[in-house]
Formats: C-alpha cells, sequence, structure tokens
C-alpha cells in the first residue's frame, strides 16, 4: 500500500514541474486574462476565467486596470497546481 501513495505523490510532484515551465517560459511577471489561453497552451480561456473570477473560484489576487485584468505569473501556476488531478 505505501508503494501505491508514493507512486502517487511522485505523480504530483512531476505534474507541478510541468507547470512551473510554464512560469519560466513567460516574458512577463504578469497574465493578463485576455491571454490566459496563450499562457497555459490552450488549457484555459478568457470566458473560463471570467465565470471563475465572478464566481470567486478564479485567481487570486487579481487585479485591474482600466478593463484589463490580470494576474501575477506565480499565482496563475500555484493556482493550476491546485486544480490539477
Amino acid at each position: 500500500m505505501t508503494e501505491i501513495s508514493e507512486k502517487k505523490d511522485d505523480k504530483v510532484g512531476q505534474n507541478g514541474g510541468s507547470l512551473d515551465k510554464l512560469k519560466e517560459k513567460w516574458p512577463s511577471p504578469f497574465v493578463s486574462r485576455d491571454r490566459i489561453g496563450e499562457f497555459t497552451d490552450g488549457i484555459l480561456k478568457q470566458s473560463s476565467m471570467n465565470t471563475m473570477d465572478a464566481r470567486g473560484d478564479g485567481i487570486s489576487p487579481r487585479y485591474r486596470i482600466g478593463n484589463r485584468v490580470f494576474y501575477e505569473t506565480e499565482k496563475v501556476v500555484d493556482w493550476l497546481k491546485a486544480r490539477a488531478k
């Protein structure tokens, strides 16, 4: 039984490492909501983030300047890791 949990933990660690690569290749410390699809290679869409933010399930903190909403790159990756299965 211990072997199964160890393998499961290893898998989670590998997913987290893969998600960290998104942050490494992104040229900015921020990701605007309208570019979330580009940042995640199509995993998320701007419309999905609109909905999740409205429900309170989105990435926190989020910032707004004028009509543009954006997130800290590191927080986007942390949020993805928390939701990844």
